[in-house]
């Protein structure tokens, strides 16, 4: 049995809480209160099982915004989501649920679509809030065997987010290394063993973990940043100690403590004058007072999108005449001490390689400066062509499992440049879906040495509706073994659009939009095939007297009445349930259903009657299900307008369903 997200419905109109279960019921475990405090009774005995809370506004005894602030008082509102129900949209009102700590609004009445899109989007938000937690935890607990994984991770994360040289994290922990280790055999009173001194600089990888919640737009931002920009910029500290803080089970490892002290107070100024706290001199831990040593030395000494690199000379003479912050004197010393070890450092990919840091320099470049000069051309052009093209690259190797994204992919979609295991991450599933990485593993398995390429439409999701591309894979064989694929994506939606306006406007009726009469029976049909386990109920509604509307008022008032009463049937049935109309005043709804059909049928029967300027629009109603009938549209069909016509016969304005005219 596949897991399902658990949604707390609380509504205390039962018509409210019966049309979202027909909407969300096939993806969701749902739960329902009637009442504000039933709703809080359920929370507190659910707990952190459920994802996501539906939340009226208006219900007698405890409303909405009452049980919100029972929620903030308990502190669960720091945990699950909350998207209030309303037809309130007054901005104090709005104003209000955000500062109690609403995410997200749907206002009656519901629309399919945008109702399972922003809860489908919520409970994606909060999966990737908890992996989140859960990527940190596991990255912190692998801390020595895993250290070189990790750091490479978290090079990656730099360099493609911030834009800053990959190197950088790996330049802070050597140097954090190299400035404790000094600092041990210049001052007799400081005594960290080997082990501190490796705890603290592992935990500096994660110093600037909280950007990850800040702003692209403000990260890269090539100008000098505002006031507001630099406020938001300065909480990354804030952000960062608050996920490190929420590892679960580590909260008493001396690593997650040295990486939260880091994360928070690497921007603390020995004089006070630092962020977020305004600590003074040795109320900054010794860990936090090196990282941002070590911090400041090499975003000095490397190029930023901002500014120009420094040389090694100038950058220590910046920070030793008090330009770039203020720090120890007994750190400035030590600095000074490994001034000739930082000239031409170089701290290569693997810090942990040597244990003397004195070997640090004698290590050889890298690149070369014409090597480093091809590789900035080629990546420029790169950049230029992709860019200015609807193709966007992508290359996923199987070991290790990595997706690389082009700058405009990456872009498009909001996604990290370099994923490392796609498949778990829930970002790239949100934008993929589990049905296209099922096609998509389809078509790959098909590729061979002989045939290596294919390509594939796929709707992804973007800004959270979906959106056409052609993707086209050229598979990276070493003679018969696939080790990946790289290839492009083509957005094709204006074109697909155009297509599929095409075919439904042969499909559809030109006056109500539902499905014609022609091609109702082929989609009703085709679905009875697809899915031959589950129960279906065909309705065919009849719109009563609907001659006096065109006599009495014209036949534009008539097209009127029908348009309502098509938009009415669409507003009660679920996206992939199917509407169509069969003939002047007939409809025929189509429909999936678990156990029972009886309420179902009551609720659309009596969503869809009043009045249309003063008209009143009432309805008979034949209704035929797959548990009596068999899977036909043809019989289906007959039996409803056999009951259809029954009901007319007795005095119209009601319904017949099949299974309850055998019973009777």
């Amino acid at each position: 049995m596949s897991f399902k997200p658990k949604v707390l419905i609380v509504d205390d109109s039962e018509i409210n809480r019966l049309i979202l279960t027909d909407m969300l019921e096939d993806k969701y475990d749902l739960i329902e209160a009637g009442d504000g405090k039933e709703a809080i009774r359920l929370m507190n005995d659910h707990g952190f099982e459920l994802s996501l809370v539906l939340l009226d506004y208006m219900m007698p005894e405890m409303d909405g915004f009452e049980v919100l602030e029972v929620m903030r008082e308990r502190g669960w509102n720091a945990q699950l989501s909350v998207i209030m129900i309303s037809a309130e949209t007054g901005a104090d009102y709005i104003h209000k649920a955000y500062d109690l700590g609403v995410y997200d609004f749907i206002s009656r009445p519901f629309d399919a679509s945008i109702v399972t899109h922003r809860v489908e989007n919520m409970i994606l938000l909060d999966a990737r809030q908890k992996h989140l937690e859960r990527l940190v935890a596991a990255q912190v607990q692998e801390k020595t065997r895993q250290s070189n994984m990790l750091i490479n991770i978290l090079s990656h994360i730099v360099e493609f987010r911030n834009e800053e040289s990959g190197r950088h994290v790996l330049n802070v922990r050597a140097m954090t290394k190299l400035l404790l280790t000094e600092l041990r055999a210049m001052d007799p009173t400081f005594t960290m063993d080997d082990e501190q001194i490796e705890r603290i600089a592992l935990a500096s990888a994660l110093h600037d973990v909280g950007k990850m919640s800040i702003d692209e737009k403000i990260l890269n931002k090539p100008g000098r940043l505002t006031d507001e920009e630099f406020e938001q910029m300065k909480r990354h500290t804030i952000y960062g100690a608050q996920m490190l803080e929420k590892v679960p089970s580590y909260q008493h490892d001396e690593l997650v403590k040295t990486a939260i002290e880091i994360a928070r107070w690497h921007h603390e100024r020995y004089d006070g004058k630092g962020y977020p706290d305004h600590l003074v001199g040795e109320q900054i831990p010794i860990s936090a007072q090196v990282v941002a040593l070590a911090d400041v030395y090499d975003a000095l000494t490397e190029e930023r999108v901002y500014k120009k690199a420094f040389s090694p000379e100038q950058a220590l003479t910046m920070i030793l005449n008090g330009e770039c912050g203020c720090f120890s004197q007994r750190l400035l010393r030590c600095l000074e001490r490994a001034r000739r070890r930082l000239k031409q450092v170089d701290f290569g990919p693997d810090p942990s390689a040597s244990a003397d840091p004195s070997s640090l320099s004698t290590s050889a470049p890298v690149y070369n400066e014409k090597s480093i000069s091809n590789l900035v051309y080629e990546r420029t052009k790169y950049a230029f062509y992709t860019s200015r093209s609807q193709e966007m690259r992508f290359e996923y190797t199987f070991s290790p499992p990595v997706l690389t994204l082009s700058m405009l992919a990456a872009h498009k979609f909001n996604l990290d440049f370099v994923i490392a295991d796609p498949l778990d991450q829930p970002d790239l599933m949100a934008v993929l879906g589990q049905d296209n990485i099922e096609r998509l593993c389809d078509r790959i398995r098909q590729l061979s040495w002989e045939r290596p390429e294919c390509e594939l439409e796929l709707a992804l999701q973007e800004n959270g509706e979906p959106h056409w591309f052609n993707f086209i894979l050229h598979g990276i064989f070493n003679e018969e073994e696939c080790h990946g694929y790289f290839g492009l994506i083509v957005d094709v939606h204006d074109e697909k659009v155009k297509r599929e306006a095409l075919e439904r406007s042969a499909h559809h009726d030109g006056l109500t939009g539902l499905v014609n009469k022609a091609y109702a029976p082929v989609l009703i049909q085709s679905r009875l095939d697809e899915k031959t386990n589950d129960h279906f109920a065909l309705m065919i509604i009849d719109l009563d007297n609907f001659k006096t509307a065109n006599d009495e008022n014209g036949h534009k008032f008539g097209d009127e009445v029908l348009q309502t009463l098509a938009s009415r049937i669409t507003r009660c049935i679920r996206s992939y349930d199917v509407a169509a109309r069969i003939g002047g005043d007939e409809f025929v709804v189509f429909l999936q259903y678990h156990d029972h059909i009886t309420p179902v049928i009551d609720r659309i029967f009596h969503s869809i009657q009043g009045e249309y300027k003063g008209y009143p629009i009432q309805t008979s109603v034949g209704v035929a299900t797959t548990e009596t009938c068999a899977r036909d549209y043809d019989v289906l069909f007959e039996t409803a307008d056999r009951l259809l016509y029954e009901v007319k016969k007795s005095g119209k304005n009601a319904y017949r369903i099949d299974h309850l005219a055998q019973e009777e």
